[in-house]
This record gives structure tokens, sequence and C-alpha cells, in this order.
């Protein structure tokens, strides 16, 4: 394992990253809160927009309606008696 962290600080020296050398100075506890404070800011942007499969469906609707739009009607083949 000390060679693999040996490794990824080289890595990280290579490509001009800092290296954390310490534990930090944000507790656990406030990381989480901020977490969640930027995910609710995050949802309340976006709330009122179509979720992925909402929007995946209007557009199916959008193409049928299309179709329909430029579908020609069929003629129905008359049968002669005999």
């Amino acid at each position: 394992m000390k060679n693999w962290i040996a490794k990824l600080d080289e890595f990280l020296r290579i490509s001009d990253r800092d290296i954390l050398t310490h534990a930090g100075e944000i507790s656990h506890e406030e990381a989480v809160e901020k977490a969640r404070a930027e995910y609710e800011k995050y949802h309340a942007l976006h709330a009122g927009e179509p979720s992925p499969v909402e929007q995946d469906f209007v557009k199916a609707v959008n193409e049928v309606k299309a179709l329909e739009k430029i579908k020609k009607p069929r003629k129905k083949k008359r049968t002669e008696a005999h």
C-alpha cells in the first residue's frame, strides 16, 4: 500500500496538483452539512424540470403527432362482385 501511495503522490506532483498532507480543517459533520446544503440548492434549481423519462415521453409523443400529420390515408380497395 505504501508503494501505491508513493506512486499516486508522484503522479499528483507531476500533474502540478497539491497533495493533502494532513487530515484537513473541516469535520465530517461540517462536510456532510455542506454537501446537503449544496444538494438542496441544486434540487430547488431543478425541481420544476421534467425528469429524463418525462422528457423522452414528451419527445416520443411529439414524434408520433408529427408522423400522424404526414401520414396519408390509405385508399380502400374495392372488391368487385362476381
